[in-house]
């Protein structure tokens, strides 16, 4: 009976093996499935990698698999729409047979040595803020945000959000999760930065490691030297700012902190008093000859909608002159970039004031500064809405400056700054609640 039994069991799992059910060992991320109910009602998806319901989906219903949790019993999806969730295993099968992960090749002297000499197309955003998977399909295709050049250097300012954790002790993970380091390095490769001035990374043992291996896996995948530097100052669980910038194409010296930018700072010694941040200086000179140099400032002022935080922001704005002051002496150009937080009082007037305010403030901090416009007009999502926190200054008389205007792109530029309603994109969890703001500088050096 025993012997007969096993047969039956043996011949059950080849009938059902041939309706594509895998094991946990058998998916991989970026692999495409199909959901297969076990009740009429549907799938059941959850918030987090455990029972935690959050809808149901239809049988039949295809994604693609982020990741995987608990030894793979719990898988994390993508639907079709954009939207993700938790899944347990055993509501999926396969969609077509394994196909090993495409892998993200990197530049190296049997590829094209540089971005310049790859055959690189304009485009891919959407697919590029969708999940990793599609990110990484888009390089691999030779899709960016911009053509390559050696006669412009692409700057961008970025707050993480708590990186590498992506929130705040003890908050609720259903809108924001850890950094997805492997997406941020493809978003990095698409925008072509050359520079990327970063706010709230965190200075714990866990952030270094991710700056290192988000710098590795650059230099890797690109053929090129990645660096980075933060902020020396401050608790290792406050914010901090740094560069991570492309070595190969541009030289960072000079680094420090400047404390005006933290307003309650009142000289070097306490930079980074009251947890809040200075800003980030150093000069940035182009590797290539004849190429431009600038002073590049990365700053994170205070937040907060109350009048008491507009008042500190605008006294760090009070200090830029004195900041710049000492560098001025060597050359004129300066690009002072970040999160300004500009979110006003807690009302919408008393945001419009505050982003007036800022455009006017600045034009009379030596030598004067243009508050550069962006497009679309918001950085940042804050339930459901968009606002600009983000800004680019650029100093009178840069002669360098590409484009008189920098561009924002993510999910808030494919939202349109209109009020995103329902499920947070993707990329809003895993990345961060801000957009990459992006600058072009003419890569010649034209002072005069």
């Amino acid at each position: 009976m025993r012997n007969f039994l096993t047969l039956i069991y043996v011949l059950v799992f080849m009938w059902t093996g041939s309706l594509s059910f895998v094991s946990a060992e058998d998916f991989h991320v970026g692999q495409q499935v199909v959901l297969e109910a076990k009740k009429p009602i549907g799938v059941p998806l959850h918030r987090e990698p455990s029972p935690s319901y959050l809808k149901h989906v239809p049988s039949g219903t295809t994604a693609t698999i982020d990741r995987m949790a608990q030894g793979g019993h719990w898988l994390s999806i993508t639907l079709a729409s954009g939207d993700t969730s938790w899944v347990h295993k055993k509501y999926i099968r396969a969609h077509t047979a394994k196909a090993d992960p495409t892998p993200i090749v990197p530049n190296t002297p049997s590829t094209p040595k540089s971005p310049a000499a790859a055959q690189i197309t304009v485009g891919g955003e959407e697919g590029v803020w969708a999940n990793r998977a599609q990110c990484q399909a888009a390089i691999q295709k030779g899709l960016r945000m911009a053509d390559s050049s050696t006669e412009k250097l692409r700057i961008a300012s970025w707050n993480l959000r708590w990186f590498p954790v992506g929130s705040a002790p003890g908050q609720h993970q259903v809108s924001a999760e850890s950094t997805d380091l492997d997406w941020l390095v493809c978003t990095i490769r698409w925008m072509q930065l050359d520079v990327l001035a970063f706010q709230e990374s965190l200075a714990t043992p866990e952030a270094t490691q991710a700056w290192k291996t988000l710098a590795n896996k650059l230099s890797k995948q690109t053929g090129n030297t990645w660096r980075w530097q933060r902020q020396s100052c401050g608790r290792p669980d406050n914010h901090h700012v740094g560069f991570l910038w492309n070595d190969s194409r541009v030289a960072l010296s000079q680094s420090r902190s400047l404390w005006q930018f933290n307003a309650k700072a009142t000289s070097a010694r306490d930079a980074c008093k009251s947890g809040l941040r200075p800003g980030h200086y150093a000069f940035v000179k182009s590797r290539q000859n004849d190429g431009v140099d600038f002073h590049l400032i990365a700053v994170h002022l205070k937040s907060g909608p109350t009048v008491f935080a507009v008042e500190q922001r605008q006294k760090a704005l009070n200090r830029i002159d004195k900041a710049v002051a000492p560098l001025l002496k060597k050359d004129q150009d300066v690009v002072i970039l970040g999160d300004f937080n500009t979110m006003g009082a807690g009302d919408k007037q008393s945001q419009k004031s505050e982003l007036k305010y800022l455009k006017r403030f600045v034009r009379k901090e030596k030598p004067g500064f243009s508050d550069l416009p962006v497009s679309p007009q918001c950085s940042h999502y804050f339930r459901g809405r968009g606002g600009q926190l983000d800004h680019v200054l650029v100093a009178d008389g840069m002669k360098e400056i590409a484009v008189k205007a920098a561009q924002i792109t993510g999910y808030c530029a494919l939202a349109g700054c209109q009020r995103i309603r329902g499920d947070y994109p993707l990329a809003y969890r895993r990345l961060s609640d801000h957009c990459p703001l992006v600058l072009e500088i003419a890569n010649k050096d034209v002072d005069g």
